[in-house]
């Protein structure tokens, strides 16, 4: 009588399997995750961004063109002029009638709204509008070029050369950079400015993008 032959892995071979799917996990997960992070970073930034440019169309619709506030409150910063108050009162007559959000905060110089989908931004009035969004909300970092990210609304005239780079009486990223090249190294001398690459990158993080996000 002929004996049934059963072919069966041996633990050895079992573990040695298991070892190798373990590196290939380790190895791979970390560069998903990233880039999973940024796609996501990179929607909400895009969100955000439209967000502004559709309330500034509504509003000026409404008859409060913002362009007629900041010219009306001149092209000195609240930090100089000693005010502590502006960007609340843009925000609450021009802006916060346009958006969904759940509750704001007034901050020394800056005026914080959180929005339902775990962002917030605060603003601020300096020379131009500033718009300081964190796509995390209030987890860390909390650093320019990974979680924050600048942008401004500058009346038609603003003298300054981010204005006249992006055009004005606009939404513009804080930067001056006129090409990608520019933007690029202005990000990674000062993250501040890494939102002009990513407006220039249609808001992806390129491979070449400086930080972690």
């Amino acid at each position: 009588m002929k004996r049934l032959q059963i072919n069966a892995f041996t633990l050895s071979e079992v573990l040695i399997t298991l070892v190798i799917i373990g590196i290939i996990a380790a190895i791979t997960i970390p560069s998903i995750m990233a880039n999973y992070r940024r796609i996501e970073a990179s929607s909400k930034i895009k969100k955000f961004y439209s967000m502004l440019c559709n309330a500034s169309t509504r509003a000026k619709a409404d008859g409060k063109n913002w362009d007629y506030w900041a010219e009306s409150t001149g092209y000195i910063s609240d930090s100089i002029s000693g005010e502590t108050d502006g960007g609340k009162n843009f925000a609450q007559e021009y802006l916060l009638p346009y958006l969904i959000y759940y509750k704001t905060e007034q901050s020394d110089l800056y005026y914080y709204v959180y929005l339902n989908d775990g962002t917030y931004f605060y603003v601020y009035k300096g020379a131009c509008i500033d718009f300081r969004f964190d796509i995390n909300g209030e987890k860390k970092p909390n650093q320019s070029g990974k979680d924050k990210f600048i942008f401004l609304y500058c009346p038609e005239d603003t003298p300054y050369s981010y204005a006249t780079v992006h055009g004005t009486s606009k939404v513009i990223p804080f930067s001056g950079a006129k090409t990608r090249e520019d933007a690029l190294e202005e990000c990674k001398s000062n993250p501040s400015y890494c939102t002009g690459l990513l407006m220039i990158d249609q808001w992806e993080f390129k491979e070449d993008y400086p930080y972690n996000i």
